[in-house]
């Protein structure tokens, strides 16, 4: 009986295999008006393992049909063809972050088991960042990172892409925007070999040379240059932006609005974070109290979840010094779109929005400025941090669980969103491009 349930199910994804397209799941059974497990898993750059869940329920006809149906329980609730992508969890069912910067394929395996856990139909497939007619070089020298761009295309325009704290090196975000038809540097300006250790010390003239060594490509439009950060990359792709012209669109997702002090792992230094002709950036003087120290120690003893975000409000509670320290946005000579999570965890990246919002008021290019604010979404939520149709981060656990903010649905639809926007942006501001 159990080999003839299992000949008679029958998975069917249909999909291209590109990150960005959708996807559907439909199940074929013999048995009408039954319960299945779905269960979808896959694992991410440090091979972690992750998974999702939800349980359905066949029709009359023994059908299921993932894109129309709500699961009747699981670790997503409504009818959401992306329902199992976005809400997969580590296996041993603490919340981790789901790492994917490589621009290496990511394979997924979807199962259909009976309420007795036998697999009665499994399918692999393969989801891609980078096509293959992009080009991928790694670059090595004055700057590093890894650059993507389409083959036997000329005047392209050119992006440089800066993540923030967590030295990540946005490859597979880089990759799916060369498929769009622009050359994309990850640029990687600590925490790698031949840089800093931490946040300190950054010259923007740094920044400057992967410019320059665009500017050089035969195949890039000296003219039109944009650069995207996130978090404290999006502080220095503002202070970058502000200090030299050639950038004619700038992308900030969770953005600071004001310029701090130098970070090493993850801890605030007393150095400064940036430079320009070697001079210092004065930032503002975050200083823990004894009450935040208590605050997290007791989170740690006790494994409760923990989030800096109220620390960080009473922190940076001083209009004046936001002022003094403020990023001055109003010098860019270029549009800004800014995408904040209504509810980040890690900075008041609303408040900062806001704040920057109002400094460019009278700004030259006051009607192009858009200002993204995504209900419920996370600090890890917008392009590049978070992508399209892939599983999300609310919270990272170790020796303790971080909070970064929003809920998996919500980070999934600012995903989406901030792509398409993205997209919009970057062709409006850039000039058209043929997507390759």
């Amino acid at each position: 009986m159990m080999n003839q349930l299992r000949t008679a199910t029958k998975i069917m994804v249909e999909t291209k295999t590109s990150i960005l397209d959708e996807f559907s799941v439909q199940i074929q059974t013999n048995t009408p008006d039954t319960e299945y497990k779905i269960t979808l898993s896959a694992e991410d750059d440090h091979n972690k393992g992750f998974e999702s869940h939800a349980m359905f329920k066949s029709d009359q006809t023994g059908f299921i049909d993932l894109t129309t149906q709500a699961p009747t329980s699981g670790s997503y609730q409504k009818i959401d063809a992306k329902g199992l992508l976005y809400s997969m969890k580590a296996k041993d069912q603490k919340e981790r972050m789901f790492v994917k910067h490589a621009s290496e394929p990511i394979r997924f395996t979807i199962k259909v088991r009976d309420t007795e856990n036998h697999v009665l139909d499994e399918k692999t497939f393969i989801r891609t960042f980078k096509p293959d007619h992009i080009v991928r070089e790694e670059i090595r020298g004055e700057v590093i990172g890894t650059l993507f761009y389409p083959a036997h295309k000329n005047a392209l325009p050119a992006i440089v892409i800066l993540g923030g704290s967590d030295a990540s090196v946005h490859e597979a975000a880089a990759a799916i925007l060369a498929s769009q038809g622009y050359a994309v540097l990850a640029l990687a300006y600590f925490g790698k070999d031949g840089l800093p250790k931490g946040i300190e010390h950054i010259p923007l003239e740094y920044v400057d040379k992967a410019f320059q060594l665009l500017e050089k490509k035969t195949y890039v439009d000296p003219l039109r240059l944009g650069i995207i950060g996130h978090s404290r990359g999006s502080e220095l792709a503002l202070l970058y932006a502000s200090h030299y012209s050639k950038v004619k669109a700038v992308i900030a997702t969770a953005p600071s609005g004001a310029i701090f002090s130098g970070m090493v792992n993850f801890q605030l230094t007393s150095n400064p974070a940036w430079t320009y002709k070697d001079m210092p950036f004065e930032f503002f003087p975050v200083k823990n109290t004894l009450k935040d120290s208590l605050a997290l120690i007791h989170h740690m003893l006790f494994r409760k979840p923990y989030s800096g975000i109220e620390a960080m409000k009473k922190n940076i509670d001083d209009e004046e010094k936001l002022d003094l320290y403020a990023i001055p946005v109003q010098d860019i000579n270029a549009p800004i779109m800014f995408f904040a999570g209504s509810d980040d965890h890690i900075q008041p990246a609303e408040l900062f929005t806001e704040r920057m919002r109002k400094a460019l008021i009278e700004h030259e290019y006051k009607e192009k400025h858009k200002f993204m604010i995504h209900a419920g979404a996370g600090h890890f939520s917008a392009y590049p941090s978070s992508l399209p149709n892939m599983p999300q981060t609310v919270a990272d656990t170790n020796f303790m669980t971080f909070v970064y903010g929003g809920t998996k649905q919500a980070n999934s639809k600012a995903a989406h969103q901030s792509w398409q926007e993205t997209i919009e942006f970057l062709s409006e501001h850039l000039g058209a491009v043929e997507k390759v």
